[in-house]
Protein backbone atom coordinates (compact mmCIF):
# COMPACT_ATOMS: atom_id res chain seq x y z
CA UNK A 1 0.00 0.00 0.00
CA UNK A 2 1.24 3.12 -1.40
CA UNK A 3 2.03 6.03 1.33
CA UNK A 4 1.34 9.63 -0.33
CA UNK A 5 2.37 13.42 0.94
CA UNK A 6 0.41 15.74 -0.92
CA UNK A 7 0.19 19.55 -0.31
CA UNK A 8 -2.77 21.73 -1.12
CA UNK A 9 -4.70 19.03 -1.35
CA UNK A 10 -7.79 20.45 0.05
CA UNK A 11 -8.84 21.85 -3.26
CA UNK A 12 -8.03 21.90 -7.22
CA UNK A 13 -5.68 19.66 -8.41
CA UNK A 14 -4.66 18.63 -5.32
CA UNK A 15 -8.18 17.49 -3.92
CA UNK A 16 -8.47 15.64 -7.35
CA UNK A 17 -4.69 13.88 -6.71
CA UNK A 18 -6.02 12.88 -3.06
CA UNK A 19 -9.09 11.63 -4.32
CA UNK A 20 -7.28 9.48 -7.08
CA UNK A 21 -5.25 8.31 -4.57
CA UNK A 22 -7.73 7.25 -2.15
CA UNK A 23 -9.07 5.32 -4.57
CA UNK A 24 -6.60 3.67 -5.57
CA UNK A 25 -5.95 2.06 -2.16
CA UNK A 26 -2.95 3.72 -1.13
CA UNK A 27 -2.79 5.79 2.10
CA UNK A 28 -2.54 9.86 1.54
CA UNK A 29 -1.35 12.43 3.63
CA UNK A 30 -3.00 16.12 2.52
CA UNK A 31 -1.15 18.76 3.98
CA UNK A 32 -3.61 21.46 4.70
CA UNK A 33 -3.05 25.59 6.14
CA UNK A 34 -5.94 25.00 8.30
CA UNK A 35 -7.86 22.66 11.34
CA UNK A 36 -11.39 23.33 8.63
CA UNK A 37 -9.74 21.94 6.06
CA UNK A 38 -8.48 18.81 7.84
CA UNK A 39 -11.78 18.25 9.43
CA UNK A 40 -13.21 18.22 6.13
CA UNK A 41 -11.22 15.83 4.83
CA UNK A 42 -11.36 13.63 7.56
CA UNK A 43 -15.43 13.49 6.85
CA UNK A 44 -15.11 13.29 3.35
CA UNK A 45 -12.45 10.54 3.31
CA UNK A 46 -13.08 7.93 6.28
CA UNK A 47 -10.20 5.80 5.69
CA UNK A 48 -5.88 5.96 4.66
CA UNK A 49 -6.55 9.45 5.03
CA UNK A 50 -4.76 11.29 7.62
CA UNK A 51 -4.33 15.62 6.95
CA UNK A 52 -1.09 17.09 8.23
CA UNK A 53 -1.96 20.74 9.07
CA UNK A 54 1.31 23.04 8.17
CA UNK A 55 1.70 26.24 6.59
CA UNK A 56 4.35 25.71 4.11
CA UNK A 57 5.10 29.90 4.08
CA UNK A 58 7.08 29.41 7.40
CA UNK A 59 10.26 26.95 8.30
CA UNK A 60 7.91 26.02 11.41
CA UNK A 61 6.53 23.71 8.51
CA UNK A 62 9.51 21.57 8.49
CA UNK A 63 9.65 20.69 12.19
CA UNK A 64 5.20 20.37 11.81
CA UNK A 65 5.41 17.94 9.00
CA UNK A 66 8.24 15.70 10.71
CA UNK A 67 6.75 15.91 13.69
CA UNK A 68 3.36 14.90 12.37
CA UNK A 69 4.71 11.96 10.04
CA UNK A 70 6.51 10.93 13.05
CA UNK A 71 3.34 10.06 14.69
CA UNK A 72 1.42 7.90 12.14
CA UNK A 73 4.14 6.66 9.95
CA UNK A 74 7.55 5.72 9.57
CA UNK A 75 8.08 5.64 5.66
CA UNK A 76 6.22 7.58 2.67
CA UNK A 77 6.72 6.38 -1.41
CA UNK A 78 5.67 9.75 -2.67
CA UNK A 79 5.95 13.49 -2.27
CA UNK A 80 3.33 15.93 -4.51
CA UNK A 81 4.26 19.25 -3.94
CA UNK A 82 1.39 20.50 -5.44
CA UNK A 83 0.41 23.86 -3.04
CA UNK A 84 0.80 27.01 -5.13
CA UNK A 85 -0.85 30.57 -6.29
CA UNK A 86 -1.27 32.30 -8.83
CA UNK A 87 0.45 35.79 -9.71
CA UNK A 88 -0.84 39.44 -11.44
CA UNK A 89 1.10 42.09 -13.06
CA UNK A 90 2.24 40.86 -16.94
CA UNK A 91 3.44 44.43 -17.72
CA UNK A 92 6.46 45.77 -15.67
CA UNK A 93 4.44 48.56 -14.60
CA UNK A 94 2.27 46.50 -12.69
CA UNK A 95 4.90 43.81 -11.13
CA UNK A 96 4.33 44.05 -7.33
CA UNK A 97 7.57 43.19 -5.68
CA UNK A 98 5.91 42.08 -2.72
CA UNK A 99 3.69 39.23 -4.55
CA UNK A 100 6.82 37.98 -6.38
CA UNK A 101 8.05 37.05 -2.98
CA UNK A 102 5.20 35.46 -1.92
CA UNK A 103 5.05 33.29 -4.70
CA UNK A 104 8.93 33.16 -4.84
CA UNK A 105 7.95 31.56 -1.00
CA UNK A 106 5.33 29.48 -1.89
CA UNK A 107 6.03 27.60 -4.96
CA UNK A 108 9.87 27.32 -4.59
CA UNK A 109 10.58 27.24 -0.44
CA UNK A 110 7.03 25.44 0.22
CA UNK A 111 8.66 22.71 -1.83
CA UNK A 112 12.00 22.68 0.07
CA UNK A 113 10.40 22.88 3.13
CA UNK A 114 8.29 20.04 2.46
CA UNK A 115 11.49 17.92 1.30
CA UNK A 116 12.92 18.98 4.49
CA UNK A 117 10.42 17.68 6.40
CA UNK A 118 9.68 14.23 4.99
CA UNK A 119 13.14 13.53 3.15
CA UNK A 120 14.13 10.77 6.07
CA UNK A 121 10.44 9.41 5.31
CA UNK A 122 11.11 9.04 1.47
CA UNK A 123 14.54 7.47 2.54
CA UNK A 124 12.82 4.46 3.87
CA UNK A 125 10.63 3.79 1.07
CA UNK A 126 11.47 1.25 -1.39
CA UNK A 127 10.88 3.86 -4.59
CA UNK A 128 10.62 7.26 -3.43
CA UNK A 129 9.49 9.67 -5.20
CA UNK A 130 9.54 13.89 -5.31
CA UNK A 131 7.34 15.02 -7.47
CA UNK A 132 6.90 18.66 -8.28
CA UNK A 133 4.03 20.14 -9.74
CA UNK A 134 5.12 22.83 -12.23
CA UNK A 135 3.78 24.78 -15.17
CA UNK A 136 4.82 25.20 -18.92
CA UNK A 137 5.23 28.78 -17.89
CA UNK A 138 8.00 27.57 -15.82
CA UNK A 139 10.11 26.73 -19.02
CA UNK A 140 12.62 29.45 -20.04
CA UNK A 141 12.85 28.10 -23.51
CA UNK A 142 9.19 28.11 -23.93
CA UNK A 143 8.67 31.27 -22.48
CA UNK A 144 11.90 32.96 -24.45
CA UNK A 145 10.57 30.98 -27.22
CA UNK A 146 7.52 34.19 -27.66
CA UNK A 147 5.39 30.84 -27.40
CA UNK A 148 3.12 33.01 -24.63
CA UNK A 149 3.72 36.62 -25.88
CA UNK A 150 0.26 38.84 -25.47
CA UNK A 151 -1.36 36.08 -22.96
CA UNK A 152 -1.30 38.51 -20.11
CA UNK A 153 0.84 35.53 -18.05
CA UNK A 154 2.14 37.05 -14.71
CA UNK A 155 6.18 37.67 -13.89
CA UNK A 156 5.72 36.85 -10.22
CA UNK A 157 4.13 33.11 -11.57
CA UNK A 158 6.72 32.80 -14.69
CA UNK A 159 9.28 33.87 -12.54
CA UNK A 160 8.91 31.35 -9.01
CA UNK A 161 8.03 28.37 -11.21
CA UNK A 162 11.37 28.76 -12.99
CA UNK A 163 13.03 28.57 -9.73
CA UNK A 164 10.82 25.59 -8.70
CA UNK A 165 12.44 23.93 -11.77
CA UNK A 166 15.81 24.71 -10.89
CA UNK A 167 15.13 23.32 -7.33
CA UNK A 168 13.89 20.34 -9.21
CA UNK A 169 17.80 19.56 -11.24
CA UNK A 170 19.03 20.27 -8.15
CA UNK A 171 16.97 17.58 -6.20
CA UNK A 172 17.24 15.58 -8.75
CA UNK A 173 21.42 15.45 -9.25
CA UNK A 174 21.47 15.32 -5.09
CA UNK A 175 19.31 12.53 -4.74
CA UNK A 176 19.74 10.16 -7.52
CA UNK A 177 22.65 8.07 -6.01
CA UNK A 178 20.09 7.38 -2.80
CA UNK A 179 17.63 5.91 -5.81
CA UNK A 180 15.07 8.95 -4.97
CA UNK A 181 13.37 9.78 -8.31
CA UNK A 182 12.29 13.58 -8.90
CA UNK A 183 10.55 15.18 -11.26
CA UNK A 184 8.79 18.20 -12.63
CA UNK A 185 5.54 17.96 -14.36
CA UNK A 186 3.38 19.95 -16.20
CA UNK A 187 -0.74 19.26 -15.53
CA UNK A 188 -1.79 20.64 -18.43
CA UNK A 189 -3.71 23.85 -19.06
CA UNK A 190 -6.13 23.43 -16.27
CA UNK A 191 -9.57 24.70 -16.41
CA UNK A 192 -9.12 26.82 -13.32
CA UNK A 193 -10.73 30.45 -11.87
CA UNK A 194 -7.30 31.67 -12.62
CA UNK A 195 -6.64 29.47 -16.01
CA UNK A 196 -4.99 30.65 -18.77
CA UNK A 197 -7.12 31.50 -22.04
CA UNK A 198 -6.22 28.55 -23.55
CA UNK A 199 -7.55 26.11 -20.60
CA UNK A 200 -8.81 22.60 -21.88
CA UNK A 201 -7.85 19.89 -19.27
CA UNK A 202 -10.51 19.35 -16.15
CA UNK A 203 -8.22 18.93 -13.43
CA UNK A 204 -9.61 15.35 -12.24
CA UNK A 205 -8.32 14.57 -15.80
CA UNK A 206 -5.21 16.19 -15.20
CA UNK A 207 -4.87 13.95 -12.11
CA UNK A 208 -5.43 10.99 -13.94
CA UNK A 209 -3.08 11.51 -16.31
CA UNK A 210 -0.32 12.45 -13.12
CA UNK A 211 -1.22 9.61 -11.08
CA UNK A 212 -1.04 6.94 -14.38
CA UNK A 213 2.17 9.04 -15.20
CA UNK A 214 4.17 8.46 -11.45
CA UNK A 215 2.58 5.00 -11.37
CA UNK A 216 4.85 3.90 -14.69
CA UNK A 217 7.90 5.83 -13.49
CA UNK A 218 11.14 4.74 -12.15
CA UNK A 219 14.58 6.21 -11.39
CA UNK A 220 15.35 6.31 -14.99
CA UNK A 221 12.75 8.98 -15.27
CA UNK A 222 15.16 11.62 -12.33
CA UNK A 223 15.46 14.87 -13.38
CA UNK A 224 12.54 15.14 -16.14
CA UNK A 225 10.07 17.82 -16.89
CA UNK A 226 7.16 16.31 -18.31
CA UNK A 227 3.32 16.67 -19.68
CA UNK A 228 1.91 13.18 -18.21
CA UNK A 229 0.47 11.49 -21.72
CA UNK A 230 1.82 14.58 -24.12
CA UNK A 231 5.48 15.09 -24.13
CA UNK A 232 8.79 15.91 -22.37
CA UNK A 233 9.61 19.60 -22.18
CA UNK A 234 12.71 21.43 -22.52
CA UNK A 235 13.65 23.15 -19.33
Amino acid sequence: MKKILITGANRGLGYELLKVYINSGSIVYPLVRTRESAELLTQEFTINCYPIISDLNTDDSIYKIDNSLKEITTSIDILINNAGISGRGSLIEEVDTDEVNNLFNIHCLGPIRAVKGSIKYLRNSESPKIINISSRLGSLSRVASGEFNGMGFSYSYRMAKAAQNMLTICLSQELKNENIMVSAVHPGRLITRGGSPDSDTCPSVAAENIYMWISETNIESTGKYMEPNVKEIAW
